[in-house]
């Protein structure tokens, strides 16, 4: 059962009054796991309240390096589809591709003036190098975390964090028709 779905079962579960430890037992979860359930839960209702926009991006590169695209999409504080976008890259690798689609999300985001955001990516490297738990140590991508550093200070308030792959699939799927299009004009 992937991620999604099996939160929503859990949800589902709860709401039909299958109590707590009926819950745990049935989809084995440790207490632990129900706390971070909920602690989501409660993250999601709070950023919706506080007005921040959701930004999923995606870089994605066939071959590494090889044909590359860059895929987004932006949700707005009540959860509505405002952006679903990606760009051709050309023959880039996959760790360029993916700031590369942050860059691109930024940008979408101040075009509509957006003031606090959210920013969900599937690349671990890129998502601790811009919180500071990882050094940048490939020179080719200095550049890039610099003008992804330096592009966030345009927002109020922001955040970034690792998702799955699969809850990042709207982005992913961006970044590779970007790809196939630029593949169908040759």
């Amino acid at each position: 059962m992937r991620r999604l779905d099996k939160r929503a079962a859990i949800f589902a579960a709860l709401a039909q009054g299958l109590d707590l430890p009926g819950v745990r037992e049935r989809f084995d979860l440790t207490p632990e796991a129900l706390q971070e359930l909920f602690r989501d839960a409660a993250d999601l209702y709070r950023v919706r309240q506080e007005g921040f926009w959701r930004l999923n991006c995606d870089g994605a590169s066939r071959g590494n390096p090889g044909p590359a695209g860059a895929g987004i999409v932006l949700h707005d504080p009540q959860g509505r589809l405002r952006v679903n976008t990606g760009r051709y890259l050309g023959e880039t690798t996959n760790n360029v591709a993916e700031y590369q689609a942050l860059l691109l999300g930024l940008a979408e985001a101040r075009k509509i003036e957006v003031k606090k955001l959210r920013i969900f990516a599937d690349s671990e490297l890129m998502v601790k190098q811009l919180t500071g738990r990882y050094r940048v140590k490939s020179p080719h991508l200095i550049p890039l975390w610099q003008e992804a550093v330096n592009a966030l200070k345009n927002f109020e308030a922001w955040a970034i964090a690792h998702v799955p792959r699969e809850e990042n699939h709207l982005a992913d799927a961006a970044a590779n028709r970007a790809i196939d299009q630029k593949a169908t004009v040759k």
